[in-house]
């Protein structure tokens, strides 16, 4: 008897074994289809930042607004985004023109999301950007993004770069 309950007590255990052995690669196959889904989703984030305008707002003064484009081909996961110290600078990285930041706001990515922004310079910066203008330099917009994934085990934070460069119209150009 003593035999018997022993192998039912063996049979029990290895069963038991094999269920949490099966378990464990169910979710194993599930997070690494979700860390998969994040690492395509970070891979595939992409930034268009184009010069939507400049006006002098008053003397001594230029507001420049950006339109920031920032688009996910696969969006697989839910992704919050918040653009951190981004710069203007000469292309050359000589002239620095301001440092800026909305890194309070976050914003909610869908596939294709615009995000508007805009930078007064004055001052010292006003006279600098003056003078790229007047030599036709093209300016570089050189910020970082943190992108926010939410996925099942917890949010995950990542930065990546959102560059772009452009020029700004010369003072015989009707705007941009």
């Amino acid at each position: 008897m003593r035999s018997e309950t022993r192998s039912w007590r063996q049979i029990a255990g290895i069963g038991l074994l094999a269920a949490i052995f099966v378990l464990s690669l169910v979710l194993l196959f599930l997070t690494e289809r979700s860390y998969g889904a994040f690492r395509d989703t970070l891979k595939n984030i992409q930034f268009e930042i184009r010069l939507t305008s400049w006006e002098e707002a008053a003397p001594q003064q230029a507001r420049l607004r950006w339109q920031a484009t920032v688009t996910i081909p696969d969006l697989k996961v839910p992704v919050q985004l918040e653009l951190l110290d981004w710069h203007l600078r000469s292309t050359d990285r000589s002239v620095h023109l301001g440092f800026y930041t909305t890194g309070e706001v976050q914003i909610a990515l869908t596939r294709t999301t615009s995000i508007p922004l805009e930078a007064l310079l004055e001052g010292p910066n006003f006279e600098k950007l003056q003078r790229l203008r007047a030599e036709s330099q093209t300016l570089l917009f050189d910020g970082m993004a943190r992108v926010m994934f939410r996925l099942p085990q917890g949010e995950v934070r990542k930065k990546i770069p959102a560059t772009s460069t452009f020029t700004l119209p010369t003072e015989e150009d009707d705007g941009l």
